[in-house]
């Protein structure tokens, strides 16, 4: 296990990462990729980039492989950027975020079986009525099977 300064140095590295690839994914969708009607459907850096470090300390240091996290759809780039570098998300994914056979904002395991398994918020778990402000912003369960 690295010492702490190491440690922190290498989240750190991780997270600047995260944060150009989540960039760079809502960069090529609203102005890269071709778009016939001009909208832009990428989304917006900053709403990812506040999640950035927080995230990649979730993902590569705190959370085990069963884990799932309710992730907030401005915050998918983030989440699509993470599962990137862990090798479960394609750059042609990337490249197509919100766009047809491309990585979504409101991921589902439908829409997304063949790369990322995870669970949202708006849409893979819920939300629950009666929950506590811990369980409501991240859940853990295992896996089944």
């Amino acid at each position: 296990m690295a010492t702490e300064p190491a440690r922190l140095e290498l989240l750190s590295a991780l997270a600047r990462k995260v944060l150009w690839l989540s960039s760079w994914t809502i960069h090529h969708a609203n102005h890269i990729r071709p778009n016939v009607d001009g909208l832009k459907v990428g989304g917006h850096q900053a709403s990812s980039a506040s999640l950035a470090t927080i995230m990649s300390a979730l993902y590569f240091s705190v959370l085990r492989p069963q884990d799932r996290v309710a992730v907030k759809p401005h915050a998918s780039p983030v989440f699509h950027a993470i599962q990137y570098l862990f090798g479960h998300q394609t750059r042609e994914k990337l490249e197509n975020f919100r766009g047809f056979k491309g990585a979504q904002s409101y991921p589902s395991r439908t829409k997304d079986t063949d790369d990322v398994d995870f669970s949202t918020g708006s849409v893979g778990l819920g939300l629950r009525r009666h929950c506590s402000p811990r369980w409501c912003r991240i859940t853990s369960r295992r896996m089944a099977g």
